[in-house]
């Protein structure tokens, strides 16, 4: 009986090692993010350095899968390993609508950062947050993708003060704010907000589709308005929606921020998650005139 039980548990120990080493195996090499095509002979490298050992070394136009980037490098899968390969022997895959994205930005000198909102229809409330940034004359998508949600009642082309949609369009971003203190590594500008911060939406208003800091009784001064110190804005950044020449009822108060929850849209804003915000703000840099370009591959074909 004692051989029996010492033979099954160390069946039991080689069937559990076996596991792990195929868990290993798989895990070995991060998912794939998107795919790049070498542009010339491109050596694939141990580590993220020139120095380096080279793995293997690939031939022109050889379509690979990447996990993401590192600084400089493209992060691939080699023997079940994370290897790398240097951008500048690469170039990323897009789709149609990436392209066509991408393409807009041609002629709009020195902006170098791109915020991607896009959904795939106008009554969409979920969509897809993706960051592009141009690095060696060509884009590259920057952070990985996240999801987020917009307006309750989906995008517009011809948005309207209380109508709960996002508009479709291209805008640059103004401050970045929030209730707390502004993280490290964030380059834009950034306001922390008070009690006193508010958001002035009220359409009989000089002040509308402005941030006002006022310490009387704000509802005495206006008719509605935002507290810019509430949990959804612990960060976040002004969106230049309606902001030159701003027009009276044609929206305000456009964010992006802290969602509630992926299945919880917003009243016009973009929202994601608290560290995609973070990641985004800290990712943005005044140098590089971040943009944000929001709507569907078909509301976006008519927009400069």
């Amino acid at each position: 009986m004692k051989r029996l039980m010492m033979a099954a548990f160390i069946a039991l120990l080689i069937i559990q090692t076996a596991n792990l080493a195929k868990a290993e195996t798989k895990t070995g090499c991060e998912a794939t993010q998107f795919k790049i095509v070498t542009k010339s002979d491109a050596d694939v490298k141990q580590k993220a350095s020139a120095a380096s050992k080279t793995l293997k070394t690939y031939k022109k136009n050889k379509e690979l899968s990447a996990s993401g980037r590192t600084g400089s490098w493209y992060k691939v899968c080699h023997s079940n390993r994370t290897a790398y390969i240097n951008m500048a022997d690469a170039k990323e895959v897009f789709s149609s609508g990436e392209k066509a994205i991408l393409k807009k930005f041609d002629g709009r000198k020195g902006v170098n950062q791109i915020v991607s909102v896009t959904g795939k229809a106008m009554s969409d409330t979920k969509v897809t947050i993706q960051t592009y940034e141009k690095k060696q004359g060509e884009w590259r998508r920057a952070l990985k993708k996240m999801e987020g949600v917009i307006g309750k009642n989906g995008f517009t082309k011809s948005k309207k003060e209380g109508d709960g949609k996002s508009p479709v369009g291209i805008y640059s971003f103004g401050t970045a704010f929030g209730s707390e203190t502004k993280p490290a590594g964030v380059k834009m500008s950034y306001k922390k907000t008070t009690k006193y911060d508010y958001w002035v939406d009220d359409q009989t208003s000089t002040d509308y589709n402005k941030w006002k800091t006022y310490k009387g009784n704000p509802t005495v001064k206006w008719k509605s308005f935002e507290r810019m110190n509430h949990e959804l804005y612990k960060y976040g950044a002004v969106i230049n929606y309606n902001t030159n020449p701003i027009v009276k009822g044609k929206g305000s108060a456009i964010f992006l921020h802290i969602w509630r929850g992926s299945t919880k849209p917003t009243a016009g804003c973009t929202a994601t998650a608290e560290k995609n915000v973070v990641s985004i703000l800290k990712w943005m840099d005044p140098v590089q005139k971040p943009h944000i370009v929001m709507g569907t591959n078909d509301s976006l074909k008519s927009v400069k």
